[in-house]
């Protein structure tokens, strides 16, 4: 490899690092953004965002350099299929980042809200909720209004975190296509080559080619379905872990409510 090679291998892997981190770091800032209406604010969140999209880059820029070498003519069809590789690891970036932010705040408000007997802190949803359970049965007289604007409020908490886990759960479900899209491609270049197996002067080059067409079909769905397993089961999981903690806010009401007049 001379030094233009190297060079270009270079340019290509920050190409790529900077193209990933830009784009993670423009989500965790809608993110931020949206939390600063609640009052709260995740630590070093553009700065994980930013690292998680550097590494998803590199990767997608080390498989582009890992093919390109490794190829000896071009195909279309096979570089369809390949881009199945590319899109798996873009997307499994964007999927890390949101899990990563949920899993900080999910912690951080079970902490928050077990501490010991007292308040949750600043900077919490926890609080929130208390502070708006503490107006609600001051402004409502009504049991049912008030336990109607209670589960609302309780919702809209909820959803702060819950929206961007069911999104990441629904959007999930797009992995194993990419890898169909692999699938495919290398089928279909098998068919290509057994559409030649009667010119061919030596078959067993034939064989071979089709082989790399079926080692591309089985290779990119089993990628798809190792990345999207673990991050559905993480997903689920603190999907399971928000569904507790919004269990005890509500059961706040009871505690707070019910011990007075509305009881």
């Amino acid at each position: 490899m001379n030094w233009a090679s190297v060079l270009v291998s270079l340019l290509l892997f920050l190409a790529s690092a900077a193209t990933g981190s830009l784009l993670l770091l423009y989500r965790a800032q809608r993110l931020r953004s949206r939390e600063r209406a609640y009052g709260l604010d995740t630590p070093y969140l553009r700065q994980i965002g930013a690292g998680i999209g550097a590494a998803a880059g590199l990767a997608v820029g080390a498989l582009i350099l890992y093919f390109a070498v490794h190829t000896n003519r071009f195909d279309l069809i096979e570089w369809v299929g390949r881009s199945s590789y590319l899109l798996v690891a873009g997307a499994a970036g964007g999927h890390i980042l949101i899990l990563v932010y949920a899993a900080i705040h999910i912690v951080q408000e079970e902490r928050a809200w077990n501490n010991g007997g007292g308040s949750p802190g600043d900077g919490t949803l926890g609080r929130r909720r208390l502070e708006q359970l503490s107006h609600l049965i001051g402004e409502h007289r009504d049991y049912t209004d008030f336990k109607s604007r209670d589960d609302e409020v309780v919702e809209d908490l909820t959803g702060v975190l819950g929206g961007p886990l069911m999104n990441t759960r629904h959007d999930l479900a797009r992995i194993p296509f990419y890898g169909y899209l692999g699938t495919v491609c290398g089928i279909l270049l098998m068919a290509q080559e057994l559409g030649h197996i009667g010119e061919a002067t030596e078959t067993f080059k034939v064989l071979g080619s089709m082989a790399s067409g079926l080692v591309l079909a089985f290779r990119t769905t089993l990628v798809a379905l190792l990345t999207f397993l673990p991050l559905r089961k993480v997903t689920d999981y603190l999907m399971r872990r928000l569904g507790r903690l919004e269990e005890k806010w509500t059961k706040a009401r009871y505690e707070v409510a019910g011990s007075g007049r509305r009881s």
